[in-house]
């Protein structure tokens, strides 16, 4: 039944195009507040589609709605970005699709021991630097498994349900959730590249890194705390209050 609703949403958005269930395969089984995650392949599709409706009522009618609006939102915000794919929609309000790209999350380069050369990193500094001169941050760039090197060897991002204008937010807050986003672009490069990373690079993760230790929302919670906790504190609690807190951390 679930599959039959997507194939009719996909074909309801795309009317031009015939879809059929055996191209739908599952990728990932979300639980409870996680999508499931299907991949739709044909000779013309080639669809990452995140799908909450396996999920409880009360999930489906809350975080499910906020979590697709908040990726598609990111996705619509950096299309542009050579980094980002550019044909997504929302199929439903607790589902999206967008493009499947071919290639390796970071995080398995990794543990395989593969290398990545240095030119790569510095396309993948430069496409954050561009998401950042629009206002937007990323907020789970960390984790290796949201950016990819494509088939093409190209650096590509994922998984935008954390990602957020940043503009609303005290400057001092802002630099930290730039140095989340820029401190990714260097663990992976200290960690993957056949070269080692710059001085001042290095730098400027460790002092990130130290500076990290002491915030209340850090690894997964980021994902999640962090893009709806704060923003809510930043905007009901007084921002010298925040800042107090986080300074005795």
């Amino acid at each position: 039944m679930i599959e039959n609703n997507l194939l009719a949403q996909l074909q309801q958005k795309f009317p031009e195009h015939s879809f059929v269930q055996h191209h739908l395969s599952v990728v990932h089984k979300g639980r409870f507040a996680n999508a499931i995650v299907y991949r739709y392949k044909d000779d013309k599709f080639d669809l990452i589609v995140k799908d909450f409706s396996q999920s409880p009522w009360l999930i489906r009618k809350t975080f499910a709605r906020l979590s697709v609006n908040q990726e598609y939102k990111g996705l619509s915000r950096l299309a542009q970005l050579d980094a980002v794919v550019n044909r997504y929609s929302r199929l439903s309000p607790i589902a999206v699709a967008y493009d499947y790209i071919k290639g390796t999350p970071l995080r398995s380069l990794i543990h395989e021991g593969k290398t990545l050369p240095v030119n790569f990193f510095k396309d993948l500094e430069y496409q954050v630097a561009k998401m950042h001169r629009q206002g937007i941050v990323h907020l789970d760039l960390r984790n290796m498994g949201n950016i990819l090197c494509g088939s093409d060897g190209k650096p590509y991002i994922i998984d935008f349900q954390s990602t957020m204008s940043f503009s609303r937010f005290p400057r001092w807050l802002q630099r930290f959730m730039r140095g989340s986003d820029m401190s990714g672009v260097y663990k992976a490069w200290n960690k993957l590249s056949d070269k080692p990373l710059p001085d001042a690079k290095q730098n400027y993760l460790t002092r990130f890194n130290h500076v990290r230790k002491r915030w209340i929302f850090k690894g997964y919670p980021i994902q999640r705390g962090y893009a709806w906790g704060a923003a809510l504190i930043t905007q009901f609690v007084d921002s010298d209050l925040v800042r107090s807190i986080t300074d005795r951390l």
